[in-house]
């Protein structure tokens, strides 16, 4: 529901299924995120050098660990969830509240902005 509130596309989530490396839809700085999050899921990030390397060559230090906090929070939500058999809303459910949520990317990049001006 997030991501498409953000704008992501069908075709978009198709692609994070398959081989979004080779995908035209994503910038190299996605793809950067994308694999880091994959390999921290994955629990492979400690040792996968090139996903570091990448990641490194498109973010600041401050901009990995917010990447990295993120993607942490989200696994361990996953994790709780899985383990404590959590009934889910339906697609539908989530469908239709879309649109009182009013997350946009817009109001998302407004609060990062505020935030950032705060240092």
């Amino acid at each position: 529901m997030l991501g498409q509130a953000l704008g992501l596309k069908d075709t978009e989530f198709d692609a994070l299924q398959g081989d979004y490396r080779s995908s035209p839809l994503f910038s190299e700085r996605e793809k950067a995120v994308i694999a880091w999050a994959e390999a921290m899921t994955l629990n492979t990030a400690k040792r996968d050098n090139a996903v570091w390397d990448e990641l490194k060559r498109h973010f600041s230090d401050a901009e990995i660990v917010e990447i990295s906090l993120i993607t942490g929070m989200f696994n361990m939500i996953n994790r709780l969830n899985d383990s404590f058999r959590t009934e889910l809303e339906s697609e539908e459910y989530n469908r239709r509240q879309h649109g009182a949520v009013g997350v946009t990317r817009a109001t998302l990049e407004e609060y990062a902005c505020r935030i950032c001006a705060q240092k």
